[in-house]
């Protein structure tokens, strides 16, 4: 290609600055509109005029998906054009180096910077998930770094989007080796989890100057991705645990978005731990050792009594609670004292003082210095849409009977709450706060919430509603969509269910929320979140989770 030529006539080619596998990325101007641009000119030898054809569809589907997606740490893409029967995709010209460029001439860089890389790229691939794109071959060559230490993530070239079928050039594997996840060597579909896993492999090779499964051919290293574990790190220091739980090999295990953000954070300097065991400056929330998310022990809520805005502030408390605590993965927190403030709350009896302004909400992984990951590890609540398969044993259709009518596979757990319900073997209370514990199997994204922190509205729809255009208004649902929210009977009381949909970064989740006051004055909420693919074999759960609940 002669330097000078114009492509569609309006794109002026001036230098190559960039070659790969694929092609060449040119220096150019757009005369059209007079702005400097990125042109990548994708080569491809195709064995047939089928395998041309299937090349540019992908191609085109590249530029799509990331036209997507809009964030300061993704690439522009401003244009695709086929000529000369091969794709050209036209970008934002960005003046940096690649990650790979900088490894090659400087050698490992040191933890916090990588963990300061690793923040940005995590943020741009959770804004990309929630619009449903994967990138699908994260490596430091696709890492770019501004001299003002910006990170770009670039070349979606052979991203995908899940919705649609996915074109793949026969007998190939497409992405580079090293940095490959081993579910999509074992032929599975790239997931979002896939990404992290990169993600992991890129933080580890920018650390310790090699990736984790680096061996003397791609065949070999593809072996050891599948069979071995990655070399202890020596030089990763507070890395060291992001880049274990990234790297684990089995996707419904990996690592979240939110907790690996919270340990990332924790690695950058000037960051001290939080109550819980990570770092955590904003007084607003804590966050565990397992990377949920936990309130400050000054939220708890007011004993009962009282009304007008101290009976609302309470109300919030109760039934926010878990849209708090998943809001904070997705950059909508504002904490349970802006809540309250919001709804003109500030002063009563048990309101809390954050010290955060209501009008100040959370930023993205590298904007904000404690982002909160989700009660579950759906993320961010999370992140992707969530991959994990339906808890086992499959819950039988809803079948209320005595105490000891319990599903098989499924046993009852006594909680000292006071309260009881059968869980499927193999769950666990992951977490606690005040009047609230979170039940899960370790790996899977969906999971239960009972909570007893009491509110005084009189009317369980109501109180529903009231937190429905409460977080709808501050934005804490991204993508909200109500199913229904209707008045029902519950053990014998007035009980209201709110099923919903919203869509974290990683991917569309729906949630049933019952609520409901028994005659002795004890308020409950059961509230069941599946990925919103799955509802039709989650709900069984709920209906068993309600079925076998007992005070």
């Amino acid at each position: 290609m002669e330097h000078g030529r114009r492509v569609a006539g309006r794109y002026h080619l001036i230098e190559p600055i960039g070659r790969g596998g694929m092609g060449v990325v040119w220096r150019a101007h757009d005369d059209l509109l007079d702005r400097p641009v990125a042109v990548k000119e994708v080569l491809h030898l195709p064995a047939s005029e089928d395998d041309r054809a299937i090349f540019i569809r992908r191609t085109m589907r590249e530029a799509r998906a990331a036209g997507r997606v809009s964030h300061p740490n993704v690439i522009v893409v401003h244009d695709v054009i086929e000529e000369d029967g091969h794709p050209w995709i036209v970008m934002q010209l960005v003046q940096a180096r690649s990650l790979g460029e900088i490894l090659r001439d400087h050698g490992p860089l040191v933890p916090d910077r990588v963990a300061s890389i690793g923040l940005q790229v995590l943020d741009a691939l959770c804004t990309a998930h929630a619009a449903g794109v994967l990138h699908r071959d994260v490596k430091p060559e696709n890492v770019l770094i501004g001299p003002d230490n910006r990170v770009v993530l670039t070349d979606f070239g052979i991203a995908t989007m899940p919705e649609e079928s996915t074109s793949t050039m026969t007998g190939s594997i497409t992405g580079t080796p090293a940095f490959l996840p081993p579910e999509r060597l074992n032929g599975r579909p790239a997931t979002p989890e896939s990404d992290l896993w990169s993600l992991g492999a890129t933080l580890y090779a920018a650390v310790e100057g090699r990736p984790p499964f680096e061996r003397s051919s791609p065949v070999a290293t593809m072996a050891a991705i599948l069979n071995d574990e990655p070399a202890p790190p020596r030089r990763a220091g507070e890395l060291t645990p992001v880049l274990h739980g990234l790297l684990r090999k089995d996707p419904l295990l990996r690592m979240d978005a939110a907790e690996a953000a919270d340990l990332l954070r924790a690695a950058m300097p000037g960051r001290s731990p939080a109550p819980g065991g990570t770092t955590g400056p904003s007084p607003a929330r804590s966050t565990a050792p397992d990377g949920t998310t936990r309130l400050p022990s000054n939220e708890a809520p007011a004993p009962p009594g009282g009304s007008g805005s101290s009976s609302r502030a309470r109300l919030l408390t109760i039934v926010l609670v878990p849209l708090l605590v998943a809001a904070a993965a997705f950059g909508g927190w504002y904490g349970y004292h802006s809540l309250a403030a919001g709804d003109s709350a500030t002063g009563s009896t048990g309101g809390t003082t954050t010290g955060q302004p209501a009008s100040e909400p959370i930023a993205s992984p590298s904007q904000s210095p404690s982002p909160s990951p989700s009660p579950s590890p759906s993320q961010s609540p999370s992140e992707t849409p969530a991959q994990s398969p339906p808890p086992s044993p499959s819950p039988p259709p809803s079948s209320a009977g005595p105490d000891d009518d319990v599903p098989a596979g499924w046993s009852r757990h006594d909680d000292p709450l006071g309260f009881s319900v059968a869980l499927p073997d193999g769950w666990t209370a992951y977490d606690r706060k005040g009047r609230r514990v979170w039940f899960r199997k370790p790996g899977s994204r969906d999971y239960l919430l009972i909570d007893l922190t009491p509110w005084t509205d009189a009317d369980p729809v109501a109180a529903m509603r009231t937190v429905e255009r409460t977080s709808t208004r501050l934005g804490l649902l991204k993508g909200y969509a109500r199913i229904r929210l209707d008045a029902g009977t519950y053990l014998g009381v007035p009980s209201a269910d709110w099923e919903f949909t919203h869509t974290p970064p990683t991917g569309r989740v729906r949630v049933l929320d019952r609520a409901f006051r028994l005659p002795d004055g004890r308020c409950f909420a059961i509230y069941w979140q599946v990925a919103d693919a799955r509802w039709t074999t989650g709900l069984p759960y709920f209906q068993t989770f309600a079925d076998t609940f007992r005070p």
